[in-house]
Order: C-alpha cells, then sequence, then structure tokens
C-alpha cells in the first residue's frame, strides 16, 4: 500500500511539472533565448545524477594530477569541450550560452561536488536532450581520456569564500623563498621553467662564467671588462651589462645585438621614454633599480635596493609563498588561474608594458615599473598604460595604437577582441615551459586554429583555411601570426618582435598611418595599391574593412 502511494505521489508530480511546462509554452513558445527556471535546472540536474549508475559514480580515478597528465587534458578540453564550455569552464561561450538547458559553469559545486566517477560518466555517455555528446567508443573502456579530463575540470575549480579568506590571511604575513623551495613538490614544472628566459634574464658572470656572448675585446663602443659586469641581461635579441656601483646598478654604454652580431651603443635619450628628464644624460648616474630592476626580479626593495631572487621566479606570478611551503593548500599561495581574467593577465602586463606608476614620483625617484603591485591586486590601482592620442605616431605607438617598441605586448593586447572576450597571456603562453618559441603551449599557428578553425563561430568563416588567406597551405601567406601578428615592433635596430592587437593592418592602412602592412612586407617588390587591389577580389572578404 505505502509502495502505491509513492507511485501515485511521482505520477501526481510529473502531471504538474508536465503541465507547468506545457502552460510555458502555451504562453511563450520554444526559445533558447530564455533563462531556465530554477525549477528546471534542479530537476534536469537531479535527472541527470539520478541515471547515473552507482558502480560508476564509486569508480575511482586512476590518474593523478601530474603536470604532463593536466597539459594532455588541456589539450583535450580545448579540442573537445572549450567550444560550449569556454576555456576557462565559465560556460560563457556563444554556444554555451544558447543551448537549452545552458551548459554548467565547471568550477561551482554544482560540478565540483561530483564524484570522479560521475563526471567520468558523464563525459563519456554524454546527457540526453541537451547539446552534450558522448565521447566514448561502445564496448571500448579506453577508448578516450575522460580520467584525464576530469582531472583537468577539478584543476578548475574557484577557490571558495572561505579559501579565499584565509587566502587573504596567509599572503599578507608571507615572505619570499625562492624559487628552490618550489623545487621539492613541483619538480617537473621547476625543471621547464628554469630552463626558460623568464628563469634566465639577469645572471651573473662569476658565477656563470659562459652568459656573456660577445667577445668584449671587440667592443669599440665604449670599452668595459669582464671583471666591470656584475650582471649581464638577456640573451635572445640583445644583451647588455651591468656594473655595480655602491648598492646601485647601472648599464654600461655599450650593448650587443644578437640577431645582427654587432655592438650598439646603448643610451635613452631625450625624447624616448617618459623618465628620461629626471634623469642626467649619462649612464653612471642612471641606477637600474627604478629603471629595471622591479620586472627583472622577484621582490625588490626600493628601500633597501635588494631583491628576493633575480628573475622571474615563481613567487613573482604566485606572491610570497612561504606559508605555502610550510603548509602547502591551494588556500594560501596565489594563482592566476583562478583569477578573473583582468587579474590574470595583469599578472604578465605589470612588466609586459609601457607606462607610468600612478603615483610620480614615489620617494623622490622615479620608477619605469609598478611599484607595490602585486599579482592578485588591480594594476589599475598601480600603474598607467602609455597614453596615446590616435592619428599620432610616438615614442611607443602608431598612429592607431598599435606599439611600434618591445615591450608593449600589454598595450597592444587589451585592445584586442581577444581580450575583451576574457582570453588572457597564458591562455596561449605557458611561463613555466615549452618547447616552442615564446613558451607557447603550441606552435604559433596551431594555437591559434584552436579557437580559430575554419567555419568556427570565431573565424575564419571558410571551409578550408586557404580560402581565409588565398596562400598556399603551410606558406607564409597562410600563416595565422604571419598576417594577425606581423613583427613590427622595435627591439634594437632592425630587430623586431610581433604585435599583439591581432588585427590586420590594411594597405590602406600604410598609406595613410606608415604602419608597415604584411601583405607588401612579404611582397616587397609590390606597392600597397596593388596589394589593396587584390583583397578587394576576395570575395569573402568585406570591401568596408579594407580602409
Amino acid at each position: 500500500m505505502k509502495f502505491r502511494k509513492i507511485i501515485l505521489l511521482l505520477v501526481i508530480a510529473i502531471i504538474v511539472v508536465a503541465g507547468y511546462f506545457g502552460v510555458r509554452i502555451l504562453l511563450h513558445g520554444f526559445t533558447t533565448a530564455a533563462e531556465p527556471s530554477r525549477l528546471e535546472t534542479i530537476v534536469a540536474r537531479a535527472a541527470r545524477n539520478f541515471a547515473i549508475p552507482r558502480k560508476a559514480r564509486l569508480e575511482p580515478n586512476p590518474w593523478k594530477p601530474a603536470p604532463n597528465v593536466l597539459k594532455e587534458a588541456r589539450e583535450s578540453y580545448i579540442d573537445r569541450c572549450a567550444v560550449c564550455h569556454a576555456t576557462d569552464g565559465s560556460g560563457q561561450s556563444n554556444v554555451g550560452r544558447n543551448l537549452y538547458p545552458r551548459v554548467p559553469d565547471l568550477r561551482l559545486p554544482q560540478t565540483q561536488n561530483l564524484t570522479d566517477g560521475q563526471l567520468r560518466y558523464i563525459i563519456r555517455s554524454g546527457v540526453p536532450l541537451t547539446g552534450m555528446p558522448g565521447w566514448a567508443k561502445p564496448h571500448d573502456e579506453q577508448s578516450d581520456d575522460s580520467w584525464k579530463l576530469v582531472l583537468y575540470i577539478r584543476s578548475l575549480r574557484n577557490l571558495t569564500n572561505e579559501e579565499r579568506t584565509q587566502q587573504a590571511a596567509a599572503i599578507s604575513p608571507a615572505h619570499y623563498t625562492g624559487s628552490a623551495s618550489c623545487q621539492k613538490c613541483h619538480a617537473q614544472i621547476y625543471e621547464h621553467w628554469r630552463k626558460t628566459p623568464m628563469a634566465n634574464v639577469v645572471r651573473d658572470p662569476h658565477e656563470s662564467p659562459n652568459v656573456i656572448i660577445p667577445d668584449l675585446s671587440t667592443n669599440k663602443i665604449a670599452k668595459f671588462a669582464k671583471d666591470d659586469i656584475a650582471l649581464v641581461y638577456g640573451s635572445l635579441w640583445k644583451q647588455r651589462y651591468f656594473t655595480k656601483i655602491g648598492d646601485d646598478y647601472y648599464p654600461e654604454p655599450a650593448q650587443w645585438d644578437v640577431t645582427n652580431k654587432v655592438w650598439r651603443p646603448y643610451f635613452v635619450p631625450n625624447g624616448a621614454d617618459w623618465w628620461v628628464p629626471y634623469y642626467p644624460p649619462d649612464n653612471m648616474q642612471r641606477p637600474t633599480g627604478p629603471t629595471c630592476d622591479g620586472c627583472h626580479s622577484v621582490g625588490y626593495d626600493i628601500h633597501t635596493k635588494k631583491v628576493a631572487e633575480w628573475n622571474v621566479g615563481c613567487e613573482r606570478c604566485h606572491g610570497p609563498g612561504s606559508e605555502h611551503v610550510a603548509h602547502p593548500t591551494r588556500a594560501n599561495i596565489l594563482n592566476p588561474a583562478h583569477m578573473d581574467y583582468v587579474q590574470a593577465s595583469d599578472t604578465c602586463i605589470q612588466c609586459h608594458s609601457q607606462g607610468r606608476p600612478l603615483t610620480v614620483p614615489i620617494e623622490g625617484k622615479y620608477y619605469d615599473w609598478p611599484v607595490g603591485f602585486q599579482p592578485g591586486s588591480n594594476l589599475r590601482d598601480y600603474w598607467q598604460l602609455e597614453e596615446h592620442k590616435l592619428g599620432e605616431t610616438t615614442f611607443t605607438h602608431f598612429p592607431d595604437g598599435t606599439a611600434h617598441k618591445n615591450r608593449m605586448q600589454g598595450n597592444d593586447f587589451v585592445q584586442s577582441v581577444m581580450y575583451r572576450r576574457g582570453v588572457t597571456c597564458f591562455s596561449c603562453h605557458d611561463v613555466h615551459g615549452t618547447e616552442n618559441y615564446a613558451q607557447l603551449r603550441k606552435p604559433g599557428d596551431q594555437i591559434c586554429l584552436d579557437c580559430h578553425s575554419p567555419l568556427s563561430l570565431n573565424g575564419p568563416r571558410t571551409a578550408r583555411i586557404e580560402e581565409h588567406t588565398h596562400h598556399k597551405k603551410g606558406s607564409t601567406g597562410s600563416s595565422c601570426i604571419a598576417c594577425h601578428m606581423p613583427k613590427i615592433a622595435t627591439t634594437i635596430a632592425d630587430v623586431k618582435v610581433r604585435s599583439h592587437t591581432f588585427a590586420f593592418i590594411t594597405p590602406d592602412m600604410t598609406d595613410k598611418y606608415k604602419i608597415p602592412n604584411p601583405c607588401t612586407t612579404c611582397h616587397a617588390d609590390k606597392t600597397t595599391a596593388w596589394a589593396t587591389d587584390a583583397i578587394r577580389h576576395w570575395p569573402e572578404r568585406s570591401p568596408w574593412r579594407l580602409q
């Protein structure tokens, strides 16, 4: 009798719910634009969870969240899941926001509180009557990497309010311990990082005699000896040499052009950086502490003029780590991956941008880096990006606002559509180290195609890349970065680095504003008129975007 009552109540509940949805449909019709009601969300989630077999939900994950496993899982997630769930798991994608029911925010407790077995079952089997596909092959338990994907989804989890409170309390009294202290628990990441340019931008030639690239005796610009060099800066495009006087470092007036293998003068003239008028026109009266060292070290102290660690170490991005080293938890260390897209990118932009502190001077000195900023803070409270007036060519900008000087990746990036859509610097780069140029997660064009594959909602809107580029596949003209990230920002002499606005610079802009465009830069024997006419005949191009 009791069982019959339960069945009867269930039937009545189903009739009531069906009637409710029937009335809604009659009144409002079908549309995925409407936000699902709370009742619908609860019922859909409960039905999904109820349908997962007990055996599956209790199944343990055979994998551990090692860096190589998470890296592999991230690639799988970007390839299969990000189109709906977004790269950060938020579900704020064009597809995700237009599915009904909405895709869940993978960072929230409603997903994170599921067992590993439940998550894996959903990934493998999908969810009927939603947009969630099943990824498993029939009768093949190992046909996918769903267990690894579960670990990656776990890594997306937001900090709880309690953890955020603990984090704020832990970071405040914490002190720097040095990158070597991270090695014990993060050995694989540490080994990759220590080989990166970030980890080797500043070196002591007395500890590493081979760091000096050129033969110093060939320097005819301004003679100095090896014993005069306290620190060596750089190795990719240029190498500079700092001498020590008292407790300050000063740049020697000659630098090595690594690309062209020649010596060049080093002196910042009037009309260049904003801080120049505040220092005498003499390198030996321009200490690197205010102008350089804050970005090339961890924890530069403007009072003692000492650093916690030279180079861009772990704590430059993760904050002081003493509490975390003593008691490792998510709640006592900063992780840009768990910040919003603005704060996350600010971690990089603090040094990869031209600007000036909001307070000038600071205790009588003029600093060319954001004094006081810590990851997780708002950079705008410490740093003002270099201003630019449209139509003017300045020391830093072309007339359209694109950078023509190095160390302006941040100035470029914040103008881009990608930044406005929540893409972060580390969506493309992994500063912990990769085998690719500029620590890219994948080789340049490949990483672009993760989000911009043919016919994707993000473009290009052609069936094949060649139809978009009108160049042969694999050629320079068919390269994403060649057209959307041209090398137009000067780092030294004629050595250029890539723009980060990701905008296509038209030949017409070269005529109007003298900004180099990728067409006639590659086809150097052709004119801008030729390039403009060629593009006009590409059928999928709007003629209004060529000007």
